[in-house]
């Protein structure tokens, strides 16, 4: 068994930001890699999506680290099985009714709601309803997770990629990392693996975060074969 790990977001990095399917041969990549690495996904959708569109991988972070899916087990922080304000924020994300908000709800594999984002960047401004809704979460005692862009993050229970990753780390055993991130999310992975790989794209031309490794999304897949 492999104590080496290969750790990818989603979104930015294995797929176009808010696309669905995974970019062209990404998942033929993965599947020759398992033969040296474990593989992994880190990310903030749900797992059920990140199962689905990336089936080959050993495990799953998902939510932002509040649901995790490895070697047939699902594992969730105590604070995030939350009903009330699971339904709460579900309740939340029906007063959204601005046309040009993305609206995603992140459900775990129970079906409980744990996390929503919200994307306004069609609208001119952020809406009215936004800021209502980012108020409310705030006085519930809900996670918020804030970008340098007009997108927002909303969660039943404090979220972290870094430490899902760590969870994981220690679960099986590795001794050995590689993330690879593309968001703010992602960047407080990065001091705790040992090959951290920033994934640049349209969408982050604002971030230069220091000591990592850098590879551009179009040629994300070609870097990948080179660890072949």
């Amino acid at each position: 068994m492999s104590s080496r790990a290969l750790v990818f977001d989603y979104d930015g990095v294995l797929a176009e930001v808010g696309g669905e399917s995974p970019l062209p041969g990404i998942i033929r990549i993965l599947e020759e890699l398992k033969g040296k690495y474990k593989i992994l996904i880190a990310s903030t959708r749900s797992t059920e999506f990140l199962v689905k569109q990336v089936p080959v991988a050993d495990g799953y972070i998902g939510i932002c680290g509040l649901e995790i899916l490895i070697e047939g087990m699902l594992i969730y922080p105590l604070k995030a099985l939350d009903k009330a304000k699971s339904s709460l924020l579900h309740n939340l994300a029906g007063t959204l009714k601005t046309s040009c908000l993305r609206v995603e709800l992140k459900k775990n594999m129970m079906g409980w709601t744990m996390g929503l984002g919200i994307s306004w960047r069609r609208c001119v401004g952020k809406p009215v309803d936004v800021i209502g809704v980012e108020e409310k979460a705030v006085e519930a005692g809900l996670y918020l997770f804030k970008y340098q862009r007009p997108f927002l993050e909303i969660y039943v229970a404090e979220a972290s990629k870094a430490r899902g990753v760590s969870f994981v780390r220690r679960l099986l055993g590795l001794n050995w990392v590689s993330y690879f991130g593309d968001s703010e999310s992602d960047m407080e992975v990065f001091p705790e693996v040992e090959n951290p790989v920033f994934v640049r794209n349209e969408y982050n031309r604002h971030m230069n975060p220091g000591n990592v490794v850098e590879v551009r999304q179009d040629d994300l897949a070609g870097f990948l074969r080179r660890l072949l």
